[in-house]
């Protein structure tokens, strides 16, 4: 799943896909592009606090940086790609300090798409494809002035997040840690990331403890202590109020199963 390959998204040539329905991911950031496309129904996203609904043949490039987040008011069939910066370095030159007032384009079919996720397309045809939907975004988009600083801040706070989640982590730790005020720390995560600290840890973790769940044979003892919960009680609890099953429940109906929503989450179709 996409939250997994953050480590991964800023090595050269990177490109990760992810197919979807009914997609449902908490707010998150990374240092990569990434395009969303609706290929039937409607997918709701947001980023940085603007919100937006794609309809069928309608897509969004989400810039490095930016947090955003998706949920399906009823049924969405999607595909993500996230690939690094290198894909369109030109592009990513003339952006990297600016933001974009339109981020949203339509596309006709899925040609495009199918020519992405085939292995044996020619680099340079799927560059091509890159650089075709991002000429769309800047001729309809003005630029906009970019904030630095909180950039900065949110993609260190994921990439915090992203590798230690499964660890006993504290927000008054990395405030330390960062050189930040706790308090003002804790207002920033609960304005950007829309919950806080610990309800965040605690998606991350049951949305881990899903995909285990779903693609291992570890009992679910195992899975509740790799996903950072320290009790099985505790485990059990937040996994019933994320996913309104109990682990087992959720293994019993969703294990072996290539395509499903999880509760508030989402499994991909091809990981």
């Amino acid at each position: 799943m996409i939250m997994y390959e953050f480590d991964r998204s800023n090595k050269s040539d990177y490109l990760y896909h992810q197919s979807n329905r009914n997609l449902e991911f908490i707010k998150h950031t990374h240092k990569s592009y990434e395009i969303a496309f609706c290929l039937d129904g409607e997918l709701n996203c947001e980023v940085d606090n603007k919100k937006y609904t794609l309809k069928k043949y309608q897509g969004l490039l989400i810039l490095p940086g930016h947090i955003h987040s998706y949920s399906t008011p009823e049924f969405s069939r999607s595909y993500l790609c996230v690939f690094s910066t290198d894909w369109i370095n030109s592009f990513y030159k003339a952006t990297k300090d600016i933001n974009l007032s339109n981020i949203l384009f339509d596309f006709e079919d899925e040609n495009d798409i199918n020519l992405i996720k085939n292995d044996n397309t020619n680099y340079f045809v799927k560059k091509g494809i890159f650089y075709k939907i991002c000429g769309k975004i800047m001729t309809q988009s003005e630029t906009l002035p970019n904030d630095s600083s909180y950039f900065l801040l949110t993609n260190s706070l994921s990439l915090y997040i992203e590798n230690n989640f499964t660890k006993d982590i504290k927000l008054k730790n990395i405030a330390k840690e960062f050189g930040y005020d706790y308090s003002y720390l804790s207002t920033f995560f609960n304005q950007n990331f829309g919950m806080d600290f610990s309800n965040y840890i605690n998606k991350c973790r049951i949305q881990y403890a899903t995909s285990l769940i779903k693609n291992t044979t570890d009992s679910i003892t195992e899975i509740a202590f790799k996903s950072g919960f320290s009790t099985i009680r505790n485990f059990n609890r937040v996994f019933k109020e994320e996913t309104n099953l109990s682990p087992r429940e959720y293994r019993s109906k969703y294990a072996n199963q290539p395509i499903n929503s999880i509760g508030r989450f989402s499994v991909s179709e091809n990981k």
